[in-house]
């Protein structure tokens, strides 16, 4: 199955992190994980699929637009 994520999502999302201040604790409560499963999220350690895309996405109230192909 082909992906519908852009090749760096996980790449975009950091940027977007950095650029806007927000700090990953602060998401992760939002989003309802550990901090360190965001950073695992973030940096490949475990997935940044399409799901957790959109839920990133709704936490930060943004549109999932950015990671989609």
């Amino acid at each position: 199955m082909a992906s519908v994520l852009k090749d760096d999502a996980r790449k975009l999302a950091k940027q977007y992190l950095r650029d806007h201040g927000i700090k990953q604790s602060w998401l992760a409560n939002k989003l309802g994980i550990t901090e360190p499963m965001l950073s695992g999220r973030l940096n490949g350690r475990y997935k940044f699929n399409a799901d957790f895309a959109v839920a990133f996405s709704k936490a930060l109230g943004i549109s999932p637009d950015i990671f989609l192909k």
